[in-house]
């Protein structure tokens, strides 16, 4: 028996794949939108359940390609379960970072997942019934150096995702973030480096040094996610009752949150944090005026 049709994005690798998976195993149709279908057909094959389609979520004539198919899969009314997990990062210091390739990451991150909103919530609303995921990060809550311009993507997607619970709930439709800490994914792969980041002569490659470090041991922690993990959380939240607007995921992403929430003021999470990555970059005395 169909338990529902799920339309995930961003579903040719990490969470995104996983989390199709997950749903066709529990016995959705999953429409998976990958930008690449033959070489997403040569890594996961064609499980069952799983329909791969071509999204770009960048591209409006995709957008409602995936949409038309699997409202289709619906029988022409409202879809089940939207997750919007298409997402990069990039890395880069703010002085020289390129603001296109800022641009090109929040057309991903943020408007793409507006428009799957917009493409397939107006059926939800209608039908009264739904749930839409936004994969964020416990990151979309504190900003990590020289990935701010990634941090304020998903603060932005938090605040979208904050403001469509409130107009979602009388419909019946509600709305979900997912925010794992680190992930054992190859999602680092897909960070994009721009400005001076990786210039040894740059004067943030200290910086630079000690994040990679920090994020090496991070990585290697034992209360870290997987891409299975997140799609677990994502299929609780999507059967729970009352699912929390929130969902956070990994032990790293509990103790970040409780930093968040314990911390005194912004300076005293800033030293957890940065604690927490092992930097050595302290805040400098003011230098005096020069005479």
């Amino acid at each position: 028996m169909t338990r529902g049709i799920a339309l995930v994005t961003g579903a040719g690798r990490g969470v995104g794949r996983a989390t199709a998976e997950r749903l066709a195993r529990g016995g959705y149709v999953v429409v998976a939108g990958v930008r690449d279908v033959p070489r997403a057909r040569e890594e996961i094959g064609e499980p069952p359940g799983i329909h791969l389609v071509p999204l770009d979520v960048t591209r409006p004539d995709q957008v409602r390609a995936a949409a038309e198919i699997a409202t289709d899969f619906a029988g022409g009314g409202a879809i089940d379960v939207l997750v919007n997990n298409a997402g990069y990062a990039m890395m880069a210091p703010q002085e020289s970072g390129d603001l296109e390739v800022a641009r090109e990451m929040f057309e991903t991150n943020l408007w793409g997942a507006a428009a799957m909103v917009q493409a397939l919530v107006p059926a939800m609303r209608e039908a009264g019934r739904g749930t839409i995921v936004n994969v964020s990060s416990i990151g979309a809550r504190f900003s990590n150096p020289l990935i701010g311009f990634y941090h304020a993507s998903k603060y932005a997607l938090s605040a979208l995702s904050e403001a469509l619970s409130v107009e979602m709930a009388p419909f019946g439709v509600r709305v979900v973030m997912i925010e794992p800490g680190m992930i054992d994914t190859d999602f680092s792969s897909a960070t994009r480096l721009s400005g001076a980041v990786a210039d040894p002569a740059s004067p943030y490659a200290p910086l630079f040094g000690g994040l990679r470090a920090g994020f090496s041991a991070w990585r290697a922690r034992p209360d870290t996610s997987t891409g299975a993990s997140c799609a677990d959380a994502i299929w609780e939240a999507v059967h729970a009752e009352e699912p929390p607007i929130r969902v956070v995921v990994g032990g790293d992403a509990a103790e970040l949150d409780a930093a968040i929430r314990d911390a005194v003021d912004d300076a005293d999470f800033q030293h957890r944090q940065r604690a927490f990555l092992g930097l050595d970059w302290s805040p400098a005395p003011p230098r005096p005026r020069e005479p």
